[in-house]
């Protein structure tokens, strides 16, 4: 056993210890009168047993901080020429002047900080209260989390449930989930937008016209909306079983990782890619209110037909080609990748390029199998954009989740559910910043 085992030990031991008492003076509370002989020599025990272990706790603490200032200070053996073997004797930590750093996969320390978390609450329900640092450093996680856990400690002295995973292993998790999803694909393209906020946009566009002097001058009426920019949060839940929380392995890790990213990806893309209208919970989706063309077939002329309805749907209404980009499935665009000419050459050569380098008519397509029976033709510099970069971490084993059509009890499963929310949101400057084609009819 570790020493960090040890006290993990000696802590749970003494809490344990703090709970007997609690329940004789409870008891006696209840019933009205003060604690009797025998109540008061348990007591006495009691109090007799948790300074012998407090004792133990300090004794151990110290040896473990020892051990951790010894590693640090320690002068490794080291040098290959008699020079180095002298600069090492002299103290020298860094003999050759080699430096190793341990590295670690991006994201995975943002996963190994959410099992530290999940663990933390775990033992907490079960009575033993362990903190996520002392979790940690148990399980050999990795450095960086370890010290990202010691200055969440200053922060969260209470052990809250919810906590603001720290910047540097967030902004892995979340620069990981923006190269997944629709939305941060588009995102460097859109504009920036604070929450709670109402733009004035521009419903259509104005005209002008040359006029000969003297001539009555054009008068030209744009309408004009409003825009509200509302505060949105979305969460992505990850079930895991109490042995892969345990599991101090880069698979498990990584697994949870991928669970994380999978769960908040799907959320994301599949709400931007509907077209139902914003509400207090989650933004509209950018077909909502779009012009739908209805596919007329999946062969070469259709193809081309249906796509030269979807251009001309944007230039009618004075919107620039410009900076557009398709969105369509993989399924889709391999679809139309497979279209030839009459002589069996690939009639789209665009769309031979690997994943997120295709174009389509010369414009980029974004591939994502969220994008179902459409291809839709939206332009991200006419949608706005607010995002905190920032991730919240939850979890709990009590509650009840509902998976497809099949609810989880977790605490009778012995199952442990995370949650990690993100607050984003999206609105459209005008609704003819998209437009799409509804293959929904076409077999």
């Amino acid at each position: 056993m570790t020493l960090a085992e040890q006290l993990q030990q000696i802590i749970a031991t003494i809490n344990a210890k703090y709970a007997e008492m609690e329940k004789i003076t409870t008891k006696a509370s209840k019933e009205k009168r003060l604690v009797d002989d025998d109540e008061e020599k348990q007591i006495a025990e009691l109090e007799s047993d948790i300074e012998a272990l407090e004792k133990n706790k300090a004794r151990i603490e110290k040896m473990i901080k020892r051990a951790e200032q010894a590693q640090k200070t320690a002068t490794p053996v080291a040098g290959q020429t008699p020079e180095q073997g002298q600069k090492t004797a002299d103290g020298d930590p860094n003999p050759t002047g080699v430096t190793v750093t341990e590295n670690i996969e991006k994201g995975i320390g943002f996963a190994q900080y959410v099992k530290a978390k999940s663990l933390s609450m775990r033992m907490a329900r079960k009575g033993t209260f362990v903190s996520p640092l002392e979790v940690a450093k148990s399980k050999g996680m990795h450095p960086n989390v370890v010290q990202a856990l010691e200055k969440a400690v200053v922060l969260d002295t209470q052990n809250s449930s919810e906590l603001i995973a720290p910047h540097t292993l967030s902004n892995e998790f979340i620069e990981l989930l923006r190269a997944k999803t629709i939305v941060d694909k588009l995102a460097k393209h859109m504009r920036t937008a604070p929450f709670n906020t109402t733009i004035a946009g521009m419903a259509t566009g104005s005209t002008a016209q040359w006029v000969g002097e003297g001539k009555a001058k054009p008068v030209s009426n744009p309408t004009f909306n409003s825009v509200e920019i509302k505060h949105h949060k979305l969460a992505g839940i990850v079930v895991m079983t109490d042995e892969l929380l345990h599991l101090s392995t880069y698979s498990a890790d990584k697994m949870v990782l991928d669970d994380l990213i999978a769960s908040t990806k799907t959320l994301i893309d599949t709400t931007f890619m509907d077209d139902k209208p914003q509400t207090d919970e989650r933004p509209a989706g950018i077909l909502n209110g779009a012009e739908k063309i209805t596919a007329t077939g999946k062969d070469l002329e259709s193809t081309k037909a249906d796509l030269a309805k979807l251009r001309k749907v944007f230039i009618a209404k004075n919107l620039s080609l410009s900076g557009a980009f398709y969105v369509m499935s993989e399924t889709r665009a391999s679809e139309i990748a497979e279209l030839t000419d009459a002589l069996g050459n690939p009639y789209y050569r665009g769309m031979q390029a690997g994943v997120n380098e295709k174009t389509l008519n010369g414009l980029p397509v974004i591939e994502s199998e969220t994008a179902g029976n459409v291809i839709a033709l939206l332009k991200p510099s006419e949608l706005y954009l607010a995002d905190d970069g920032d991730v919240q971490i939850d979890t709990s084993n009590e509650a009840t989740i509902t998976i497809g059509d099949t609810e989880h009890n977790l605490f009778q499963e012995n199952k442990f559910a995370t949650r990690v929310e993100r607050c984003m949101t999206w609105a459209k400057r005008r609704l003819m910043a998209s437009a799409y084609i509804d293959y929904s009819e076409i077999s």
